[in-house]
């Protein structure tokens, strides 16, 4: 199975699937791409997601990440998810308002989720946010405001619920958090 991703994205990275307008499967990825580019690092998927990317849109998807099932991730500018990343299904990210009204054209800014981030289920983050450095999104939020690095963040519109507090490490140094470092050993606060 991991093959077929390695797959998937060294056939991306390689240009060998570039669409113009027509949606297109391959492996869990149901890929729609208008001109744009698409760059998958060592990524897992859990099941079938979209990409869709405009003319100079791009997405951009960071080592170690992982995500889930019905993912849609749109753009017609940038959007960009960091190393260790863990993406919970049906999640929406985009950097786009999709089209303009009357007169208005649409405004695109670019979406950053920075390396730890974790974003829960069914979840949406709108265009021109920045998720911070470690990061997490509870389920269901809508993010429409940057999120500041290692908060937890939860509701429509999601705001600051806690703060994730840095830990003391197995020498006496304080370290923020990182789930993803297996060398990383927490040691238990003092009661």
């Amino acid at each position: 199975m991991l093959q077929d991703y390695r797959l998937i994205r060294d056939a991306l990275e390689q240009g060998k699937y570039t669409m113009q307008g027509n949606w297109e499967k391959i492996g869990p990825l149901l890929v729609n791409n208008g001109g744009g580019e698409i760059l998958i690092g060592d990524v897992q998927f859990q099941g079938p997601l979209r990409l869709q990317v405009g003319k100079g849109g791009r997405i951009e998807i960071g080592d170690y990440t992982s995500i889930n099932y019905g993912v849609e991730i749109h753009s017609k500018k940038r959007v960009v998810i960091g190393r260790y990343c863990l993406i919970g299904w049906n999640v929406t990210i985009t950097d786009t308002d999709y089209h303009g009204i009357g007169y208005n054209p649409p405004k695109d800014i670019p979406t950053t989720l920075e390396e730890g981030v974790w974003v829960g289920c069914n979840s949406i983050i709108l265009k021109g946010i920045t998720v911070g450095r470690g990061a997490v999104v509870s389920t269901g939020s809508v993010v429409n405001k940057n999120v500041p690095p290692f908060t937890i963040v939860g509701g429509n519109p999601a705001k600051v619920i806690k703060e994730i507090e840095p830990f003391e490490g197995k020498h006496g140094q304080i370290y923020e958090y990182k789930w993803w470092d297996p060398s990383f050993v927490p040691k238990k606060k003092p009661e």
